[in-house]
């Protein structure tokens, strides 16, 4: 049973990566799989299903992916955290839009691959507060909610093309720093700043470009 649900998920992968979620249909993913349709309907009901499947399947690919991270100081990690949860210049863009978009049932920011990525956030924002990083006063759970939720805003419009992979990225990166050093300690305010302004010039960059192409 493990070794045909990884055989469909591999199918319904090359599917959408190469034609989009139009191309996977569930009589074209159970040819590509070569399984007849009813087996496919027995270990999957809908494409949703598949869909949510996949989405467990990034989550595992992004809790192995920060396991690798080469970053050690929380702060950095933090930030990192959140470049791999984007990962829209990683993964084939048809493949990543719709496992980008949430799932009829669930609100957005409560998927796994949202819950893998606060876990780890809440993980290194307790190590930078213990480091003297974080003011003691922040809601480290709350300022872990807000951060992931700028993701989870930005990420849908990348997935229905409204923005491009770099923009996303960009706005993304620069509001985490915006939260950072909200919460920042005056012994790591200097270092969040810098990081502030990098975003803020890269960010300036983009929207420069965008107005020229529209002129």
């Amino acid at each position: 049973m493990r070794r045909r649900k990884r055989r469909i998920l591999e199918a319904a992968t090359k599917l959408i990566s190469d034609g989009g979620i139009e191309a996977c249909t569930m009589r074209a993913l159970a040819r590509k799989a070569r399984l007849d349709v009813t087996t496919l309907y027995n270990y999957y009901g809908s494409k949703e299903e598949i869909l949510e499947a996949l989405r467990r399947s990034g989550a595992r690919k992004l809790e192995r992916r920060i396991g690798s991270l080469e970053e050690t100081e929380p702060i950095d990690r933090v930030r990192a955290i959140v470049d791999l949860m984007i990962g829209v210049r990683e993964s084939p863009a048809r493949l990543a839009r719709p496992i980008n978009l949430p799932g009829p049932r669930r609100r957005p920011g409560s998927g796994p691959i949202e819950g893998v990525a606060r876990t780890h956030l809440e993980n290194e924002l307790r190590r930078a507060a213990a480091g003297g990083d974080l003011v003691p006063s922040v809601d480290l759970e709350q300022l872990a909610l807000v951060i992931l939720g700028h993701a989870v805003v930005w990420l849908p419009l990348w997935a229905r093309r409204v923005i491009n992979a770099e923009e996303t990225a960009a706005r993304v990166g620069y509001l985490v720093s915006l939260c950072l050093l909200a919460a920042a300690t005056e012994a790591s305010r200097p270092r969040l700043e810098q990081q502030m302004i990098e975003s803020q010039d890269r960010l300036a960059d983009i929207d420069a470009a965008l107005a020229s192409a529209a002129v």
